[in-house]
């Protein structure tokens, strides 16, 4: 059977290849056998590898979405005496806020919010640690999807390590996409999925946490029962199964997609990303499309574009359009501005985005609209 290719320039699910589709049409098997078993213990180790924690760090899986490994670390790693500060500059910083207002006491969580348009200032974050050493955890986005800005994380790590605070840092957008290294940025605890840079499909996610601080302190006391990441590693340790039903599929495209990875190289990948972003920018600019935040460090893995003030624009007339033509665009999610969102990540490459900007200008020109001359929406500050 031979299906449609579709191009989705969502920050994920990605564009996945046919290998990886093809890996999902396996006999069927008892995920309980130790065959699987191994399998998931392979996945585990590949996905430590990736980012050069071995021999530091292990690999925890869920069956679940990326918010799902997010919740697991916020719900299990905090003990009742314990303080979490969130770096909070996006809708991502947000629900982690949020996850921990639910999860514990409002005198444990301190914030460190700015505007989406800001990035972080981590020598503020590092003075406030210095001077309140009951805060024992930060969390932190590393690539924040609600604009594409790229915050200094590595710069954290060495601020928490030196002040010996946990760092728990959500990369769900960034790992496989842009280079990490365990062994020069301490993260404690790394977040991801396997549907976005690893170009898999969605129904895993993951924590990539340090060895040491994966066995639950003696007062712990689980604050859920499937998201409790200390029984999670250990079961899967103690038996070679998840503790409830994983997507069998999904893991033998897990699978696939990692040795697509270490086929191409981490390297290639983050080149190939920065190909694509090049061009998709470039077109879009001469469009006359404007960025939201082209002064902030941009991941090169999505980027949020305004949305022109005309009268024949309409966001979701061109998503339409564009979508009978085989290209999944992503509204915006910036507070109040009109603006949305275009990933270059997934099984794509340059001559898909240059598709992509030739199907764009085609729509743009049937409905007579000329961006070029266009008052672009003013950029507001929305903390």
């Amino acid at each position: 059977m031979i299906l449609p290719r579709n191009i989705l320039l969502t920050p994920g699910p990605a564009t996945t290849s046919v290998r990886v589709k093809q890996a999902q049409v396996v006999a069927d098997i008892c995920p309980r056998e130790i065959d699987f078993g191994r399998l998931q213990a392979s996945i585990g180790e590949r996905l430590v590898e990736i980012v050069h924690g071995q021999g530091t760090h292990e690999a925890v899986l869920f069956a679940g979405s990326g918010t799902c490994a997010v919740e697991a670390c916020i719900s299990s790693l905090m003990p009742p005496s314990g303080r979490i500060l969130v770096m909070v500059n996006g809708a991502y910083g947000a629900r982690i806020r949020e996850m921990c207002r639910l999860h514990l006491r409002p005198d444990q969580v301190v914030l460190s919010e700015v505007g989406f348009d800001e990035v972080p200032d981590i020598g503020a974050i590092g003075r406030m640690l210095a001077a309140d050493r009951t805060i024992t955890h930060v969390v932190a986005v590393h690539h924040e999807t609600t604009t594409g800005v790229l915050n200094p994380v590595e710069a954290l790590s060495r601020t928490t390590a030196a002040l010996g605070v946990t760092l728990i840092v959500d990369a769900m957008s960034s790992y496989a996409g842009i280079p990490i290294d365990l062994r020069e940025s301490p993260f404690d605890f790394l977040i991801s999925s396997s549907n976005k840079c690893l170009q898999g499909m969605a129904g895993i996610s993951f924590v990539i946490g340090r060895s040491t601080l994966l066995t639950p302190p003696p007062d712990h006391r689980p604050r859920s029962l499937y998201l409790d990441l200390y029984a999670q590693h250990r079961g899967f340790r103690d038996t070679l199964q998840m503790r409830f039903t994983p997507p069998v599929q999904v893991l033998y495209a897990l699978d696939a997609a990692l040795d697509e990875y270490f086929e191409e190289t981490g390297a290639e990948r983050h080149a190939r990303y920065s190909r694509c972003w090049d061009t998709l920018v470039h077109g879009m600019q001469e469009i006359g499309f404007a960025l939201a935040v082209p002064d902030l460090p941009q991941s090169k893995l999505l980027t949020t574009f305004l949305s022109p003030r005309h009268p024949r624009f309409s966001f979701a007339a061109m998503h339409d359009a564009l979508l009978a033509e085989g290209f999944t665009i992503y509204p915006g999610k910036v507070g109040e501005i009109d603006c949305f969102r275009l990933a270059n990540i997934g099984a794509i490459d340059v001559p898909d985005i240059v598709a992509f900007l030739r199907a764009l200008r085609l729509y743009l020109k049937t409905q007579s609209i000329d961006l070029k001359s266009t008052e672009r929406t003013p950029l507001v500050k929305v903390s």
